[in-house]
């Protein structure tokens, strides 16, 4: 499902206007991305819990060449364990 596929959906169950939807959906992104920021665990009950992982630095090995890839901290999402089928 696409994001505007998501925004639709939403607007049509909730009989709320697409703008409304958009507006909301923004501030729900916006918010998990500022508590990941700040180091915060973001926990949705019934849902799963979005964090920060660390990866390791690495080389990768291709064509005969090396390149170096740097650490880095991505998000990570894990799915609640009532959220599984």
């Amino acid at each position: 499902m696409e994001k505007e596929e998501l925004i639709q959906k939403v607007a049509d169950e909730a009989e709320l206007d697409k703008d409304q939807v958009i507006k909301i959906l923004e501030e729900f992104i916006d918010s998990i991305k500022e508590g990941l920021m700040k180091g915060e665990k973001v926990n949705i009950s019934g849902f799963g819990s979005f964090s920060l992982s660390k990866r390791k630095a690495w080389t990768l090995h291709k064509n005969q060449k090396s390149s170096e890839i740097p650490a880095q901290v991505i998000p990570h999402f894990k799915a609640d364990r009532n959220f599984h089928k």
